[in-house]
């Protein structure tokens, strides 16, 4: 009988704490109430999951059980949390950027309240379970019952989280473009693995997805008027300033001062407007890889994260196709390199090198991040390194939040508004952050001015920044407030931007989405494109340059037609047989095998021994971060300037006469070598021994 009881509540608590946790004890007997079917489709995958177990002996099992309890109440907490900060919940394709949001996290310092609370007793409750158990009386074990009723469960389990059975035999829905929804309606348990069925099952070959379509897309398409001119290369600069966002446009909010005084000028006289982002509070790689491919994410499962997913190859991306056409490329981030696998995935889109944080050399931080200004003089540095043109594209952190709830009596710009004190609070330290990044971007505009060469520069937000819990910010201040509203959805996904540049006549007004951004930047720098921007040239040219989730689509002049030839193209591209390169092979990718992680290889001119203990290292390009290795092992080294570098000679190697063997490395947070330098070898001249 108590087997009996186990084997029935033990995956019933399983499946109720995260529900609880997420939704509160109310919301959970709602949702058993309202959607019976999904309730029972999740029981049952967690009742056969969970007694698999039920092989081994009572305790044992039972232990299981509660382990597994504890598993999934600590995803029901994660996945509130990550809904109250960015408005979805927990994906399955978030485990693939798992150190990304460990790292991210480290900075963010508020949970809220309830949860947090009903998580702790849920802990306690487990703990006491355990307790409990040992007072479980021992079973009278008989291996063949417990074995038939094992089996029976795994078979369960096998059958259910089929994809298609799962969804057709009891008429379930994913609602991938709504995750809030389909967490709402389908519960925990059973949207993770509806998601990460139709993750296994992604971007799924499009009906018509064959050769001679896509060779009718390539050779039928009408290209908008030619432009290019070869003889002309201006330098372009693409910054994507990190949750860069103008809070001046909220009605009701008023400021001491202006916080965006250089932007708001240019805006006045330049090419200004908006950019439909992907991503909102987060996310930043997905607009990276709109911008930089020309291929959307709306083609995706909500929530996916193409440069750890699908960015597995090289690409005819905007680096690749500047490159082709004499131009050095580089990205410069101001975080660490392998953040979203970018110092794999710049490789694959074209760039000649990737410079990082491990790279910078004496950074000013503003609090937890490198200040902008350090990336706008990055930005100048490279640009005055080469005699070619450039294309660099920069992303910057420094307005990455948290953004403090507590008020800063010493804030320069002060917020007035019927808000919390609170939320005031928050978009007063935003303001305040973002008035210093419009100083970075006076610093990169002035002194481009005086740089005698044709250069353009793109400035962009990546996504609206995180003003507080569910949007709090905006919530109070009634800029947005409702969640499906058209004008609301472009509240929430669109971020200014801005392109200066010393060659045309400045002042048209941009709409359009990230993904379209590449193919204006080839045109307006009049360079020949691919054939997807010369696709997607078409349609800006027709005023069809924004691309929404499809439920917002008949909002916008974007046909059917056009959209389903997009998608044919991109998954021709990205994940089909690559077809389009069949009728422009010259076009095809290649690995950049000279892509290099920081300026470049490092180089040691000499190494130099002052004294007994210590040896001193002539090069070029050190920065903080540099190792000295002897004989293959890390020394204690001190950074003196870009030129010199100092270690301590290891005590084994003190009295040896044997040559030494000195290297010097540059590696990230996870030890991954970014740079190294030749093998210097040294003899240790008479005098010194």
């Amino acid at each position: 009988m108590l087997n009996t009881i186990l084997l029935i509540i033990i995956p019933f608590i399983a499946l109720l704490l995260p529900e609880i946790i997420i939704r509160g004890h109310l919301g959970a007997i709602a949702w058993i109430s309202n959607y019976p079917t999904q309730f029972m489709v999740s029981y049952a995958i967690l009742f056969g999951l969970i007694n698999t177990l039920y092989v081994l002996p009572r305790r044992i099992y039972a232990a299981g059980g509660v382990l597994a309890a504890a598993l999934l109440a600590t995803g029901g907490f994660v996945s509130h949390q990550k809904l109250m900060l960015r408005g979805e919940p927990l994906l399955p394709w978030d485990f693939r950027i798992g150190k990304e949001a460990l790292n991210i996290s480290q900075h963010f310092e508020y949970f809220n309240s309830v949860p947090a609370s009903l998580f702790i007793v849920t802990c306690l409750l487990i703990a006491a379970m355990g307790i409990g158990f040992r007072l479980i009386p021992k079973e009278n074990y008989r291996f063949p019952q417990k074995f038939s009723t094992a089996l029976l469960s795994l078979a369960l389990v096998l059958i259910l989280v089929q994809p298609v059975s799962l969804q057709k035999a009891f008429s379930l829905e994913l609602i991938a473009w709504n995750q809030k929804a389909n967490y709402t309606v389908n519960g925990m348990a059973l949207s993770f693995i509806l998601n990460a069925n139709a993750n296994r099952l992604a971007v799924q070959e499009p009906e018509l997805y064959q050769k001679s379509t896509i060779k009718n897309i390539v050779y039928q398409e009408k290209p908008a008027a030619d432009t290019t001119n070869s003889g002309f290369a201006p330098n372009i600069i693409v910054v994507m300033s990190e949750a860069f966002w103008d809070p001046t446009v909220m009605e009701g909010i008023s400021f001491s001062e202006d916080p965006l005084p250089y932007f708001h000028s240019l805006q006045q006289s330049y090419t200004s407007g908006v950019v439909l982002t992907p991503v909102y509070g987060g996310g930043t790689a997905n607009t990276e890889f709109e911008v930089l491919t020309g291929f959307s994410t709306q083609f995706f499962p909500q929530g996916t994260t193409p440069y750890v997913q699908y960015v597995h190859k090289p690409l005819e991306a905007l680096p690749a196709i500047l490159k082709s056409q004499g131009y050095k490329t580089t990205a410069i981030h101001t975080y660490h390199d392998w953040f979203y696998r970018r110092n794999s995935v710049y490789q694959y889109l074209g760039f000649d090198r990737f410079i990082s944080q491990e790279s910078f050399v004496n950074p000013e931080y503003h609090g937890n991040y490198i200040r902008d200004t350090e990336l706008a003089r990055k930005i100048l540095y490279v640009m005055q390194q080469t005699s070619q043109s450039d294309f660099i594209f920069a992303v910057s952190m420094q307005a990455h939040g948290p953004y403090s709830s507590d008020e800063n009596p010493n804030a320069a710009i002060k917020v007035n508004g019927d808000l919390q004190p609170e939320t005031k609070a928050i978009l007063e330290n935003y303001t305040n952050i973002i008035a210093d990044v419009d100083k970075s971007l006076e610093l990169l505009i002035e002194c481009a001015r005086l740089i005698k060469e044709p250069t353009m520069v793109v400035f962009l937000g990546d996504h609206l920044p995180l003003l507080g819990n569910d949007m709090d910010v905006y919530r109070e201040a009634g800029y947005i407030r409702d969640d499906f509203a058209y004008d609301d959805y472009w509240k929430k996904y669109s971020t200014p931007i801005l392109v200066w540049d010393n060659f045309s006549t400045p002042g048209q007004d941009l709409r359009l989405s990230a993904n379209f951004l590449g193919s204006y930047i080839l045109g307006h720098s009049m360079k020949t494109g691919s054939t997807l921007t010369g696709f997607l040239s078409t349609l800006y040219a027709q005023d069809s340059a924004v691309l929404t989730p499809e439920q917002y689509r008949h909002h916008e002049n974007l046909s059917t037609e056009d959209c389903a030839k997009y998608a044919l193209l991109q998954y021709d591209c990205l994940i089909g047989n690559e077809y389009v390169y069949k009728f422009n092979p010259l076009n095809k990718p290649i690995v950049n095998h000279k892509f290099v992680l920081g300026h470049g290889p490092v180089v040691v001119n000499n190494v130099l021994y002052p004294d007994n203990n210590m040896l001193e290292i002539q090069g070029m390009d050190f920065c903080q971060n540099h190792v000295v290795y002897v004989n293959d092992s890390p020394v204690d080294t001190e950074f003196v300037d870009g030129t010199l570098l100092k270690a301590a000679l290891p005590v084994a190697d003190l009295n040896s006469d044997e040559a030494l063997f000195v290297q010097v490395k540059l590696t990230d947070h996870w030890e991954n070598i970014i740079t190294e330098s030749e093998v210097y070898t040294v003899i240790r001249p008479l005098s010194v021994s």
